[in-house]
């Protein structure tokens, strides 16, 4: 008889090096906020190159601060590429899945058209090209994020979908939507200040505010039943509610915005770019919350069939 795989038997070293992968990544999405905030995408005009220099020789510690923010959003990218280079070697040689193992192609692929995004930026100066890349920058992030979860030993344990009572799969995938649909208009806001980019962003910003609160104090109601879930929901509430807040204060420090806005002071610089990167956690938090429903609950919501229920608060929240 064949023994299930405990979650023991899990390999650590693919789940080691996404972790650093993934915590590598989101300064870098900081760096690019800032980049973004001090309107210094243009600083370098030139890439490879920087100023005509090897990027990774360049003397910028003695060049104006507007350089060395780029140049060190720069070289962090190229540390970013590097640890994706390894975690695909890794994967690839030690992912216990084909799904996996494609996940670890797919990083090195996302990790190169993001950088070469950027440059492209560049060489083009070209607000659009920098909009796609803040936004892209944000689901890159992300996706480093799943990797972690899907190579970590709870994803690869041995276990046995529950009925989706709460429909736990559903409203998780739909919060998770709504945030991926709020990220671009999020990045336009930010780098032409539109009013119409605004009016939709905050629209969809308080739906999925709404959706997400929801979501969470049902989580946490039933945390007896779905413990599995309490600490990517409670993360996603956290986030949430810090990325409103800053939002809404970003609105009122910046308004009416006006794109060509080259100055701002200290407060405005860190809550828009705060507003920026806790995005990219709130992201993160929501696709580690719809991945482990989906783990966790089987697919056909809604059935009350074969539940048995093992307490009276099972019973409630059954009901």
């Amino acid at each position: 008889m064949t023994t299930p795989p405990s979650t023991n038997a899990a390999p650590k070293w693919p789940h080691r090096v996404a972790l650093c992968a993934s915590i590598l990544t989101w300064p870098l999405v900081f760096l690019g906020g800032l980049v973004t905030t001090y309107k210094v995408g243009m600083a370098v005009p030139d890439w490879p190159t920087t100023f005509g220099a090897n990027m990774l020789l360049y003397d910028f510690m003695n060049a104006p601060p507007g350089v060395q923010l780029e140049h060190t959003h720069r070289l962090l990218g190229v540390a970013v590429g590097l640890a994706c280079l390894v975690l695909c070697v890794v994967l690839v040689w030690k992912g216990p899945r084909p799904a996996i193992k494609a996940l670890g192609v797919a990083a090195l692929i996302g990790v190169s058209l993001q950088g070469l995004l950027g440059g492209l930026r560049v060489t083009r100066n070209s607000q659009v090209l920098a909009a796609v890349h803040g936004a892209t920058g944000q689901y890159f992030f992300g996706l480093m994020v799943a990797i972690v979860v899907v190579t970590g030993s709870v994803w690869l344990g041995a276990t046995t979908p529950r009925p989706d009572t709460l429909r736990l799969r559903r409203r998780t995938l739909a919060t998770l939507g709504m945030l991926l649909v709020v990220v671009p208009l999020g990045a336009i806001v930010r780098h032409f200040g539109s009013h119409m980019a605004i009016g939709g962003h905050l629209l969809l910003a308080l739906m999925v505010l709404g959706h997400a609160i929801a979501l969470v104090v049902k989580i946490e109601r039933s945390k007896v039943i779905v413990p599995e879930l309490v600490p990517s929901s409670r993360a996603l509430g956290a986030s949430i509610l810090l990325q409103f807040a800053a939002g809404v204060v970003a609105l009122v420090l910046l308004w009416p915005l006006d794109p060509a806005r080259v100055r701002f002071d200290a407060l405005q610089v860190l809550v828009r770019t705060f507003h920026q990167a806790n995005g990219a956690l709130l992201l993160g938090a929501a696709i580690v919350m719809t991945l482990r429903a989906h783990r966790a609950f089987a697919p056909a919501a809604g059935r009350l069939e074969g539940i048995v229920p093992t307490s009276s608060r099972d019973l409630e929240v059954v009901a």
